[in-house]
C-alpha cells in the first residue's frame, strides 16, 4: 500500500485513515459537517499526493501529445492548462487528465490515482523515437489542494504574498529553498488552488497552511463536493468501456483532429449512445445511494445503476451519478433507486454549473 508523504501528520492529528486505490489516505478529520463547512465558507485543505503526476519533456512534446490526447493542445497557451482525455483505440476512456503547458517542450499532467500505471504504460507504448522524456513524479511530489473563499488569502499568506496563478494557470516559485509548483484548477472545488512540492517538504507546507487557517479535510468531503458538481470519477464513473459521448465529456474532445479512439467518437457523436451519465438526486433525506444500486423508472423497470454516490450537506440528502437510458436523462425525470431493500424516490438534476466553471475555466 502506498503512503502519502503527509500521512505521519494526518495520523498525529487523529485522521481516520483508509485505502484509496492502492494508497492509504485520510478519510475524515473532524467529520463531514465541519470539513464541508470549511470548504464552502472558509478554506479546507486536502492531501492530493496520491494523484498521478507526469512530466513530458523534449522537442516534439507538443506534437506528440497533440496526436495522443483528445483536446486541442495547440490552443492552450504557455502557463495554462486544459482538461483532456486519454482514450483507447475503441474510444473508451483510460483517464480524464489535466494538462498544463509550461512551454512547447514541457508539460505537466495530472491524472487519477487508479490509472497511474495504465497511463504511464500507454504513454511509453506510444512514445516516438527521439529525445522525448516521460517522468513519473507521483511519489516524488507532495500535493495539497485548497478549497473555499479564503483559499487565495491563505495561500498568499503561506507564500509570503507571492503572485498566484490565474484560473487554469500554472507557475513555479522558490520558497524556503524548495521549488513549488502552483496551479489554479480547483481540483477539490471552486474557488481552489493546488500546491506541489518535493515529497520531503509536504508536511512542512501542510502545517503552514493549517497555521494560516486552513482546515484539514478528508476524502469523504472531497466526494461530497465532487458529486454536488456532477464531476465524474475515472475509477468509478468512467469504467466499463464508457466513451466521452456516453459520459458527457465531448467538450474535452476536438472532433477535427485524429487521435486514438477518435473514429469511435465521431461515430457516436453522429449516432448517439443508448445510455448517458446523469446526475441523480434522492428525494428522501435519509437515503444514501451507493455504487451498484439499481435505478428503475416509476414502473419498476431497471434503467441503469449508480456509479458513485455521497451525502450532500448542502442539499441535505444523497446525490449520485448513474448511467441511464437516454430517454430518462432529461432533468426533472422522476426515478427510483433500489437500495438495501427499499425503493427510494429520486430525480434527474441538471448538470452542475459548478462543474462547468471548475473544468471549463
Amino acid at each position: 500500500m502506498n503512503e502519502s508523504p503527509i500521512n505521519p501528520l494526518h495520523r498525529r492529528r487523529g485522521a481516520r485513515m483508509g485505502a484509496e486505490h492502492g494508497w492509504y489516505m485520510p478519510q475524515q478529520f473532524a467529520g463531514l459537517a465541519e470539513e464541508y463547512r470549511a470548504s464552502r465558507a472558509a478554506c479546507g485543505i486536502f492531501d492530493i499526493s496520491h494523484l498521478s503526476k507526469f512530466r513530458v519533456l523534449g522537442n516534439g512534446a507538443l506534437a506528440w501529445l497533440e496526436s495522443l490526447l483528445s483536446n486541442r493542445i495547440s490552443r492552450c497557451p504557455d502557463g495554462f492548462g486544459q482538461h483532456t482525455l486519454l482514450l483507447r483505440d475503441d474510444g473508451s476512456i483510460i483517464d480524464r487528465l489535466i494538462l498544463f503547458r509550461e512551454s512547447a517542450g514541457c508539460f505537466f499532467l495530472l491524472g487519477h490515482t487508479a490509472t497511474e500505471q495504465t497511463v504511464l504504460d500507454w504513454l511509453h507504448r506510444h512514445r516516438p523515437d527521439g529525445p522525448l522524456e516521460v517522468q513519473n513524479l507521483t511519489r516524488r511530489l507532495s500535493g495539497m489542494a485548497l478549497c473555499g473563499p479564503d483559499s487565495a488569502r491563505i495561500l498568499r499568506r503561506v507564500l509570503q504574498s507571492r503572485e498566484l496563478p490565474p484560473p487554469m494557470g500554472i507557475m513555479r516559485t522558490m520558497l524556503m529553498g524548495e521549488e513549488l509548483m502552483l496551479t489554479h484548477a480547483g481540483l477539490a472545488g471552486k474557488p481552489g488552488y493546488e500546491l506541489f512540492c518535493p515529497a520531503s517538504a509536504g508536511i512542512r507546507f501542510y502545517e503552514d497552511f493549517i497555521r494560516a487557517g486552513a482546515i484539514p479535510c478528508g476524502s469523504a468531503t472531497r466526494e461530497s463536493l465532487r458529486l454536488e458538481r456532477a464531476a465524474p470519477d475515472t475509477a468509478h464513473d468512467l469504467r466499463h468501456a464508457n466513451t466521452p459521448v456516453c459520459a458527457g465529456l465531448e467538450r474535452y474532445c476536438d472532433l477535427m483532429k485524429s487521435y486514438p479512439g477518435s473514429d469511435t467518437l465521431h461515430a457516436q457523436h453522429r449516432a448517439g449512445t443508448p445510455k448517458m451519465l446523469a446526475a441523480v438526486e434522492c428525494e428522501s433525506d435519509d437515503a444514501l445511494p451507493r455504487r451498484g444500486d439499481s435505478v428503475t423508472d416509476e414502473d419498476g423497470h431497471t434503467v441503469g445503476s449508480i456509479t458513485s454516490g455521497a451525502y450532500s450537506p448542502q442539499l441535505g440528502h444523497g446525490v449520485a451519478l448513474a448511467y441511464l437510458l437516454n430517454r430518462l436523462c432529461r432533468p426533472g425525470t422522476h426515478l427510483r433507486i433500489r437500495m438495501r431493500g427499499q425503493s427510494i424516490p429520486a430525480i434527474v438534476r441538471p448538470p452542475s454549473i459548478t462543474e462547468q466553471m471548475t473544468y471549463d475555466s
